[in-house]
């Protein structure tokens, strides 16, 4: 196995993503919902609360069953491993990253694409806006997206080979981006149904779809059957069904419209498509006559699998799209790809050169004090202040501070400080926080 041309061509993409994401990753600070994340990581990593039982301050979320807690466990290794950083999240985004990537490049070498067109597909994907953004932002996205790409890529691989223990363990991907992010993760069991559909398998019977499809149901539902009938797996995920999946379709949204989600993604789709236009006006990797094949089909419903189902509810956000794009791209370079190869392929030596220089760039880009005066510095830094003397209390607030999520969220997570409602009796001992003009205030009564 000739492993040089896959690394080359996750380095380029690693490169490119380096620099679109130099305001979010390996920059202090991050959106409310990463830095809550990475708090109840933290936790966990210093034994507050426990595997089934998730922690982040003592008075909102105590027992935190917001989201199940694959993503909390994997990240809470990083912090065990090196501490309370404040780039140890930005470590586990590249290495995220990092396998995400490489589950894109089995899936389209798996798939049958050529070299350049899983090329194009790394490039395409990384250069949609919202993915740099959600990976630099410590988002469960991210590891939800690598599961769904490599459950995609396991089953797709059994597919073509007709080998059912590839399915089963795509199955298992699937359960652990259950375990992620919940039913969101459900989408690439869709994926035997739409690969046979499609025409990449010569006549397959409805038979053929349905065994395909037991064998990945089998590997989703025996982990999960497995967890169901233990106390504290049992406890946790009824509570976070009851409280995130029941109460967000009744109760929350925060969107006007179901639509939101698709006009969102094909927003985000714009910048890849224009370039994949280019690329097949100005530089094809195919010659001949156009014709859509079967993969780019294939892969183009399973990316709205992963994204028309989100409109049951009106609680969206652009990043819940996240999961889809990988499949989008995908379906993109299979457009550019064909039969026959056209054109001169650029001389690695010369893909190389490219690749370190846009690593050189990422890096460059860092050194400029903007980048680090972004993401609520004056906030941050007034919290690090703060917090070395207060680091671990439970500090009084005025009522309308406990409604400002990024003020818990950023005290939290760099300054391990959690807010408390201020009492009746105003004489109440205790440090009571203050929060003006973007800086918080501790004061001693």
């Amino acid at each position: 196995m000739n492993l040089k041309p896959r690394v080359q061509r996750i380095a380029l993409a690693g490169g490119l993503f380096f620099i679109l994401s130099t305001a979010h990753l390996f920059t202090p600070g991050q959106f409310m919902d990463g830095a809550t994340y990475a708090a109840v990581s933290r936790n966990l990593a210093q034994g507050l609360g426990g595997v089934w039982d998730l922690f982040y301050t003592p008075e909102l979320y105590p027992q935190f069953v917001e989201h199940p807690p694959l993503h909390f466990w994997l990240q809470s290794s990083l912090f065990y491993l090196q501490g309370d950083q404040w780039w140890v999240e930005d470590i586990y985004a590249i290495l995220i990253w990092l396998l995400t990537a490489l589950g894109i490049d089995r899936l389209g070498r798996w798939s049958g694409l050529s070299q350049r067109a899983i090329q194009w597909s790394l490039l395409l994907w990384t250069a949609i806006p919202i993915v740099t953004w959600t990976y630099g932002n410590n988002l469960l996205e991210t590891t939800l997206s690598a599961s769904m790409v490599w459950a995609s890529a396991t089953m797709i691989y059994g597919l073509r080979r007709n080998q059912w223990g590839y399915l089963f363990l795509g199955g298992l991907w699937i359960a652990a981006g259950a375990l992620t992010k919940g039913p969101v993760a459900l989408f690439p069991l869709a994926v035997p149904f739409w690969w046979h559909i499609a025409g990449n398998t010569l006549h397959a019977p409805i038979r053929r779809i349905a065994l395909d499809s037991t064998a990945v149901l089998a590997g989703l539902l025996l982990p999960w059957l497995i967890l169901w009938n233990l106390s504290e797996p049992h406890a946790y995920l009824s509570a976070y069904w009851s409280k995130q999946v029941v109460h967000s379709l009744e109760a929350i949204q925060t969107v006007s419209s179901r639509w939101y989600i698709l006009g969102s993604f094909a927003m985000q789709m714009l910048i890849p498509a224009i370039i994949a236009l280019g690329v097949r006006r100005f530089r094809p990797l195919s010659e001949g006559p156009w014709r859509l094949s079967p993969r780019s089909i294939a892969f183009a419903f399973i990316a709205f699998s992963a994204v028309l189902p989100i409109m049951i509810s009106l609680k969206q956000r652009d990043f819940y799209a996240v999961p889809a794009y990988p499949f989008a791209a995908l379906a993109l370079a299979s457009f550019l790809d064909g039969h026959r190869k056209t054109g001169k392929t650029i001389h690695p030596r010369i893909l190389w050169q490219w690749t370190l220089g846009l690593w050189a760039l990422g890096f460059a880009l860092r050194t400029l004090p903007e980048v680090h005066m972004s993401k609520d510095f004056t906030l941050r830094q007034s919290i690090y202040q703060a917090a070395k003397t207060h680091r671990g209390q439970t500090l009084y607030a005025a009522d309308s501070l406990l409604q400002d999520w990024n003020l818990i969220a950023q005290c939290a997570r760099v300054g391990e400080m959690y807010l408390k409602a201020e009492t009746a009796d105003s004489l109440a001992p205790g440090p009571r926080l203050i929060y003006k003009e973007g800086r918080v205030f501790v004061f001693e009564d």
